[in-house]
């Protein structure tokens, strides 16, 4: 199986290249679809300063201690439900496992949980995170940087 990304005209060159070459005496099967990209370093650096200011704030405002980890944890399963299903063990144990995991998120889906937890934070706990400029500015853009 082959695989080609296309970012340039001589990359599309190639591609067309490749096609015309193609020996059609079996079927191919070509899939195009556009790459996006993970989460980016301004949003992890974004998200796990929020973390470390939500677990502050937690156990200063309602002494609840958990480590940032935790609460990451915490606000995930909360703001991004995912598929949770039961798990049985042999000797009978049940558990629900499954939640959104965010090193999975690509980008605009972690701008979206990003933005919910942004406001969470504000609406539920009382708590206005921090926007650090270089930071919202990587991530929003213009639209936010002001």
């Amino acid at each position: 199986m082959a695989e080609y990304f296309v970012r340039s005209e001589h990359d599309r060159a190639r591609l067309v290249s490749f096609l015309q070459a193609a020996d059609l005496s079996k079927p191919l099967k070509v899939a195009i679809t556009e790459v996006k990209a993970s989460r980016s370093n301004a949003q992890n650096r974004l998200l796990w300063k929020w973390n470390g200011e939500i677990q502050k704030h937690m156990r200063e405002a309602f002494g609840q201690m958990a480590s940032d980890e935790e609460w990451h944890d915490i606000l995930v399963s909360k703001l991004c439900p995912s598929d949770v299903h039961p798990v049985t063990l042999p000797d009978g144990t049940r558990y629900r496992v499954g939640r959104a995991r965010t090193s999975k998120f690509k980008v605009d889906q972690m701008t979206q949980y990003l933005e919910l937890l942004d406001a969470y934070c504000a609406d539920s706990l009382n708590l206005l995170l921090p926007h650090p400029e270089d930071l919202v500015y990587a991530i929003w853009g213009e639209r936010c940087a002001a």
